[in-house]
């Protein structure tokens, strides 16, 4: 609107000054206007303001297009930074959950691990321990050597066990002994019973011990141990062929047993009772020869001399 009124008073002016200019003068559109009045400098001067002003408009409106124009690269620039940054973000939550993945993974392996190292502390306690049982088992294993060899140099030999078998092999031996009619046998197990008899035999409870001990001879429970029973309760019931009938069957079914030289020692005893003296003497010979450092041997070296 202001343009347009400077525009018309430019033309009113034209046109007035044309009238008063014959030879030029005053001519407002020249490019040197003379011969002006003041109103018409004003003019002038106005026209030339407002064509400063009109370019300088243009430079603005030029430089807005241009910062138009920067602004929509800046928009495009934006947006595609933006599809970055989406993309970025995208990828960023991804690592973020592999490492979060690669985190669990990586705790689950630290505590496999520490069940592995506990495992191994425990093998190398169990390895510990094995070696420890081993050292145990030679130790035994030597013992059970020496053992052995006690054995073979103080217990009776093959021949000269067979050969006190068939000192007890005769008919006063041989006949088998008529079982107790009482069945008072406690109903426990055949080691509770086992026990039982060893208890009543220190207490001489003989009559108690004597069905208790032919039932477990019945079930063949320590058969052997059982027969050195009954013929030691026959031995101090002066029953001397039952009693060296039960110390033959006694050696027959175990001929290392710890209690053979009290066995020997009562069979030469049972012998000598009954007018045998002969194996007798061969059986406290025995003794003597077989175990010298024991209390029977003592007693039987005493037989011998009388």
């Amino acid at each position: 609107m202001i343009k347009v009124s400077i525009y018309i008073v430019l033309l009113l002016t034209s046109y007035i000054h044309a009238e008063q200019s014959v030879f030029g003068a005053g001519d407002l559109n020249s490019p040197t206007p003379y011969g002006l009045t003041p109103t018409e400098e004003v003019i002038v001067k106005t026209k030339k303001t407002t064509t400063n002003n009109e370019k300088k408009i243009k430079k603005v409106d030029s430089k807005i297009t241009q910062i138009y124009d920067k602004v929509d690269g800046l928009e495009s620039l934006y947006e595609g930074d933006s599809r970055k940054l989406n993309k970025l973000s995208i990828d960023f939550k991804q690592q973020e959950t592999q490492v979060e993945v690669l985190e669990e993974k990586t705790k689950t392996q630290n505590q496999q691990i520490e069940l592995l190292q506990e495992d191994i502390v425990d093998l190398k306690k169990q390895l510990d321990l094995n070696n420890k049982n081993m050292e145990l088992l030679k130790e035994s294993f030597d013992k059970i050597v020496q053992l052995a060899n006690k054995i073979n140099k103080d217990y009776v030999t093959k021949d000269e066990f067979n050969k006190l078998l068939s000192m007890l092999d005769k008919k006063l031996v041989s006949s088998k002994p008529k079982a107790s009619t009482k069945s008072n046998v406690p109903n426990k197990p055949n080691r509770e019973l086992m026990k039982e008899v060893r208890e009543l035999f220190k207490k001489d409870y003989f009559t108690k011990a004597i069905p208790i001990l032919e039932h477990l001879i019945s079930v063949k429970h320590r058969p052997a141990e059982c027969n050195y029973y009954m013929g030691e309760i026959n031995y101090y019931r002066k029953n001397y062929k039952d009693a060296l009938h039960y110390f033959k069957t006694s050696m027959m079914l175990y001929d290392k047993a710890k209690y053979l030289p009290k066995l020997l020692l009562h069979s030469a005893i049972s012998f000598e009772e009954i007018g045998d003296m002969e194996n007798a003497k061969n059986f406290y010979n025995t003794i003597v020869d077989v175990y010298p450092d024991s209390n029977e041997a003592a007693e039987a070296s005493k037989k011998i001399k009388k």
